[in-house]
């Protein structure tokens, strides 16, 4: 699992080095596999404003822009985005900076006859991963010219990848190694136990049968209505990215934080699609083993055809989730859903870890639910997920 000590740092006081810590953590069975030490990524980078854009005179897939970054005079840089424009805050590599992911150093230079003193920079030209062709445009507000970018990005930042033994499965949430390092070194433990939360629900029946106890001792599902599907704030995005994960969409991405700091996998269900798969407003949340001649294409755009070894979440008794391993396509959320079903399980290890490997897929939830889900973490993550639905979602 990547740590990231930004992230440490808020659930657990920190009073050793980032390789001191590492260490401590392989000492005492948690192998530091990595030192991801992100704050050389973008050193000598900082906030820059476009105050303007012009057409390069010798070349038509260039642009002459004045950079303001705070030194007083502008800068003149040659840009070949095709999103500059006039009026917006962007990262810019002053000359002297050395971009270690591109093995690159910023000097003065000419280009195509017209002098350039730095660079507007993409994300990825920073080491970070993005859908966008072009300079990254930040927005929001406390935008200062002339400021370091990192803190902006979760480039102040340090991970450490940690691979812990089979037996360890608190080593894969954030929490897990905080109160192992707070053992560890007697660092005071700061995680803030979230608060009981009310959600607004909807007026549709939902029931929950489960079949099999034995494979899933428990099942809550929540309705969760008026939800503003939309892209998570800049910190969200942050988290997920140092961690691995690709964000999505702010309900998607909730779920996944979730699992991250409490080693608690959660899937929400667009609760309009289940109801079309029912055929009924009143819908039937079903755990029970998978009969010949079951199918399910998961999220990956994958069909699986099912065997009794495969634990099936079904609404109406019809396949929706291969239960801890994936979701279903057919009823994921999406950007225009409004009403969810969250669900939050416990599952047995061995029962997950033959459903995963007769299908060829694993995923983070299976193989958190592989090692064994704390129990006592239940409640405390469904109500984190909650409170974060009602603050990001616009619930």
């Amino acid at each position: 699992m990547r740590i990231s000590l930004n992230w440490l740092e808020e659930l657990v006081e920190l009073q050793l080095s980032p390789e001191d810590l590492a260490e401590t953590l392989t000492m005492a069975g948690f192998e530091v596999e990595d030192i991801e030490d992100r704050r050389t990524w973008a050193d000598g980078v900082v906030i820059g404003k476009v105050v303007g854009r012009e057409q390069h005179p010798n070349a038509d897939k260039l642009s002459v822009c004045q950079v303001d970054v705070g030194q007083g005079e502008n800068l003149n840089i040659v840009c070949g985005a095709s999103n500059v424009r006039a009026d917006i805050y962007v990262p810019v590599a002053t000359v002297g900076t050395y971009l270690p992911n591109k093995d690159l150093k910023i000097k003065p230079a000419k280009l195509r006859g017209v002098p350039s003193q730095g660079m507007i920079c993409s994300l990825e030209e920073l080491g970070l991963p993005t859908d966008v062709d072009g300079i990254h445009i930040f927005s929001g507000e406390n935008i200062k010219i002339g400021d370091d970018v990192r803190p902006l990005l979760g480039l102040d930042d340090v991970i450490l990848d940690v691979t812990a033994t089979a037996n360890r499965a608190d080593a894969l949430s954030m929490v897990g190694i905080a109160r192992e390092v707070a053992a560890i070194t007697g660092g005071e433990l700061k995680i803030v136990q979230p608060e009981e939360i009310s959600v607004p629900q909807g007026a549709g029946s939902l029931s929950i049968k489960v079949d099999e106890t034995l494979a899933c001792p428990a099942y809550i599902g929540t309705v969760i209505e008026g939800v503003k599907i939309a892209a998570s704030p800049d910190w969200l995005q942050q988290r997920l990215l140092s961690a691995g994960v690709r964000p999505i969409s702010n309900i998607v991405d909730i779920t996944n934080y979730v699992m991250l700091e409490w080693g608690q996998p959660l899937h929400a269900f667009d609760r309009k699609r289940l109801e079309s798969i029912a055929g009924s407003e009143d819908i039937s949340i079903g755990v029970r083993f998978a009969s010949n001649g079951d199918n399910l294409k998961t999220l990956d755009g994958k069909i699986r055809n099912l065997s009794n070894q495969n634990l099936l979440i079904t609404v109406n008794n019809k396949p929706v989730a291969l239960a801890g391993v994936m979701g279903g396509e057919e009823s994921e959320v999406h950007d225009g859903s409004e009403n969810l079903v969250l669900e939050a399980a416990l599952f047995d290890n061995a029962v997950i870890r033959r459903s995963s490997r007769s299908v060829g897929l694993r995923s983070d939830s299976s193989t958190r639910y592989e090692r064994g889900v704390n129990l006592a973490e239940f409640d405390v993550a469904c109500r984190r997920a909650f409170s974060l639905i009602v603050d990001i979602a616009g619930v």
